[in-house]
Protein backbone atom coordinates (compact mmCIF):
# COMPACT_ATOMS: atom_id res chain seq x y z
CA UNK A 1 0.00 0.00 0.00
CA UNK A 2 2.91 2.31 0.80
CA UNK A 3 4.32 1.67 -2.64
CA UNK A 4 1.07 2.72 -4.30
CA UNK A 5 0.91 5.91 -2.23
CA UNK A 6 4.53 6.74 -3.05
CA UNK A 7 3.87 6.15 -6.75
CA UNK A 8 0.87 8.45 -6.57
CA UNK A 9 2.89 11.16 -4.82
CA UNK A 10 5.70 10.98 -7.37
CA UNK A 11 3.20 11.16 -10.25
CA UNK A 12 1.49 14.20 -8.75
CA UNK A 13 4.82 15.93 -8.11
CA UNK A 14 6.04 15.27 -11.65
CA UNK A 15 2.80 16.52 -13.28
CA UNK A 16 2.32 19.52 -10.94
CA UNK A 17 4.32 21.79 -13.22
CA UNK A 18 2.11 20.90 -16.18
CA UNK A 19 -1.20 21.34 -14.30
CA UNK A 20 -2.09 24.63 -16.02
CA UNK A 21 -1.38 23.15 -19.45
CA UNK A 22 -3.45 20.05 -18.65
CA UNK A 23 -6.40 22.23 -17.55
CA UNK A 24 -6.27 24.26 -20.78
CA UNK A 25 -5.92 21.13 -22.93
CA UNK A 26 -8.79 19.49 -21.08
CA UNK A 27 -11.01 22.56 -21.59
CA UNK A 28 -10.20 22.64 -25.32
CA UNK A 29 -10.90 18.94 -25.80
CA UNK A 30 -14.17 19.24 -23.82
CA UNK A 31 -15.22 22.27 -25.87
CA UNK A 32 -14.47 20.47 -29.15
CA UNK A 33 -16.43 17.41 -28.03
CA UNK A 34 -19.37 19.57 -26.93
CA UNK A 35 -19.34 21.39 -30.29
CA UNK A 36 -19.32 18.01 -32.04
CA UNK A 37 -22.27 16.78 -30.03
CA UNK A 38 -24.26 19.95 -30.79
CA UNK A 39 -23.36 19.72 -34.48
CA UNK A 40 -24.56 16.11 -34.67
CA UNK A 41 -27.79 16.90 -32.80
CA UNK A 42 -28.56 19.78 -35.16
CA UNK A 43 -27.74 17.80 -38.33
CA UNK A 44 -29.88 14.84 -37.27
CA UNK A 45 -32.84 17.08 -36.32
CA UNK A 46 -32.85 15.51 -32.89
CA UNK A 47 -34.43 18.54 -31.25
CA UNK A 48 -37.05 18.93 -33.99
CA UNK A 49 -38.18 15.34 -33.51
CA UNK A 50 -38.39 15.83 -29.75
CA UNK A 51 -40.49 18.97 -30.23
CA UNK A 52 -42.79 17.04 -32.58
CA UNK A 53 -43.19 14.28 -30.01
CA UNK A 54 -44.00 16.87 -27.34
CA UNK A 55 -46.53 18.60 -29.57
CA UNK A 56 -48.09 15.28 -30.55
CA UNK A 57 -48.29 14.16 -26.95
CA UNK A 58 -49.42 17.33 -25.27
CA UNK A 59 -50.82 19.75 -27.76
CA UNK A 60 -51.29 18.68 -31.35
CA UNK A 61 -54.99 18.05 -30.92
CA UNK A 62 -55.49 21.39 -29.21
CA UNK A 63 -53.38 23.23 -31.78
CA UNK A 64 -55.24 21.57 -34.65
CA UNK A 65 -58.59 22.27 -33.02
CA UNK A 66 -57.64 25.90 -32.41
CA UNK A 67 -56.57 26.30 -36.03
CA UNK A 68 -59.80 24.67 -37.22
CA UNK A 69 -61.94 26.94 -35.05
CA UNK A 70 -60.16 30.00 -36.40
CA UNK A 71 -60.54 28.78 -40.01
CA UNK A 72 -64.20 27.98 -39.39
CA UNK A 73 -64.81 31.54 -38.17
CA UNK A 74 -63.40 32.82 -41.45
CA UNK A 75 -65.67 30.46 -43.35
CA UNK A 76 -68.68 31.78 -41.43
CA UNK A 77 -67.63 35.35 -42.26
CA UNK A 78 -67.47 34.47 -45.96
CA UNK A 79 -70.88 32.88 -45.67
CA UNK A 80 -72.28 36.06 -44.11
CA UNK A 81 -71.09 38.09 -47.08
CA UNK A 82 -73.46 36.00 -49.17
CA UNK A 83 -72.06 36.67 -52.64
CA UNK A 84 -71.43 33.64 -54.82
CA UNK A 85 -67.64 33.99 -54.89
CA UNK A 86 -67.42 33.95 -51.09
CA UNK A 87 -69.92 31.08 -50.85
CA UNK A 88 -67.77 29.03 -53.20
CA UNK A 89 -64.63 29.98 -51.27
CA UNK A 90 -66.27 28.95 -47.98
CA UNK A 91 -67.04 25.48 -49.37
CA UNK A 92 -63.53 25.10 -50.76
CA UNK A 93 -61.97 26.10 -47.43
CA UNK A 94 -64.23 23.74 -45.47
CA UNK A 95 -63.19 20.91 -47.78
CA UNK A 96 -59.55 21.87 -47.24
CA UNK A 97 -60.05 21.52 -43.47
CA UNK A 98 -61.61 18.11 -44.07
CA UNK A 99 -58.64 17.04 -46.17
CA UNK A 100 -56.10 18.24 -43.60
CA UNK A 101 -58.01 16.45 -40.86
CA UNK A 102 -58.11 13.21 -42.80
CA UNK A 103 -54.36 13.46 -43.48
CA UNK A 104 -53.64 14.17 -39.81
CA UNK A 105 -55.81 11.21 -38.83
CA UNK A 106 -53.59 8.91 -40.85
CA UNK A 107 -55.74 8.29 -43.92
CA UNK A 108 -53.52 7.72 -46.95
CA UNK A 109 -54.03 8.82 -50.52
CA UNK A 110 -53.22 11.52 -53.02
CA UNK A 111 -56.59 13.28 -52.92
CA UNK A 112 -59.38 14.00 -50.50
CA UNK A 113 -61.51 11.46 -52.38
CA UNK A 114 -58.86 8.77 -51.84
CA UNK A 115 -58.89 9.49 -48.13
CA UNK A 116 -62.70 9.72 -47.91
CA UNK A 117 -62.99 6.23 -49.41
CA UNK A 118 -61.22 4.86 -46.34
CA UNK A 119 -63.48 6.52 -43.77
CA UNK A 120 -65.88 4.22 -41.98
CA UNK A 121 -69.45 5.35 -41.22
CA UNK A 122 -68.74 4.64 -37.54
CA UNK A 123 -66.14 7.43 -37.61
CA UNK A 124 -68.28 10.03 -39.41
CA UNK A 125 -72.02 9.37 -39.47
CA UNK A 126 -72.77 11.69 -42.39
CA UNK A 127 -70.07 10.32 -44.69
CA UNK A 128 -72.46 9.98 -47.68
CA UNK A 129 -73.49 13.63 -47.34
CA UNK A 130 -69.84 14.57 -46.97
CA UNK A 131 -69.16 12.84 -50.27
CA UNK A 132 -71.85 14.96 -51.91
CA UNK A 133 -70.40 18.19 -50.53
CA UNK A 134 -66.95 17.14 -51.71
CA UNK A 135 -68.40 16.61 -55.19
CA UNK A 136 -69.87 20.13 -55.03
CA UNK A 137 -66.42 21.42 -54.12
CA UNK A 138 -64.94 19.61 -57.12
CA UNK A 139 -67.56 21.15 -59.42
CA UNK A 140 -66.75 24.60 -58.03
CA UNK A 141 -63.04 24.10 -58.65
CA UNK A 142 -63.23 22.40 -62.04
CA UNK A 143 -66.32 23.94 -63.68
CA UNK A 144 -66.28 27.72 -64.03
CA UNK A 145 -69.95 27.71 -65.08
CA UNK A 146 -71.09 25.93 -61.89
CA UNK A 147 -73.20 28.17 -59.64
CA UNK A 148 -73.99 27.90 -55.95
CA UNK A 149 -76.77 29.73 -54.17
CA UNK A 150 -76.88 30.67 -50.51
CA UNK A 151 -79.09 27.75 -49.41
CA UNK A 152 -76.91 25.14 -51.16
CA UNK A 153 -73.78 26.61 -49.61
CA UNK A 154 -75.42 26.76 -46.19
CA UNK A 155 -76.46 23.10 -46.43
CA UNK A 156 -72.98 22.05 -47.55
CA UNK A 157 -71.35 23.92 -44.68
CA UNK A 158 -73.79 22.40 -42.18
CA UNK A 159 -72.68 18.96 -43.40
CA UNK A 160 -69.02 19.90 -42.94
CA UNK A 161 -69.82 21.37 -39.53
CA UNK A 162 -71.51 18.15 -38.38
CA UNK A 163 -68.51 16.09 -39.51
CA UNK A 164 -66.06 18.44 -37.78
CA UNK A 165 -68.09 18.21 -34.57
CA UNK A 166 -67.99 14.42 -34.70
CA UNK A 167 -64.22 14.60 -35.22
CA UNK A 168 -63.95 16.79 -32.13
CA UNK A 169 -62.71 19.85 -34.01
CA UNK A 170 -65.66 22.14 -33.38
CA UNK A 171 -68.01 22.46 -30.43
Amino acid sequence: MDTILQLRESLINSLFGYLGFIKILSALVSGALLAGIIYILVKTNYFASKVEVYVETFGAANLFKHRTVRAWRQIVEKMKLGDEANLKLAIIEADKILDETLKASGYKGDTTADRLKQVDKSKISNIEQLWQTHKIRNKIVHDSDFHVNYMEAKLALEIYYQAFREMGLLD
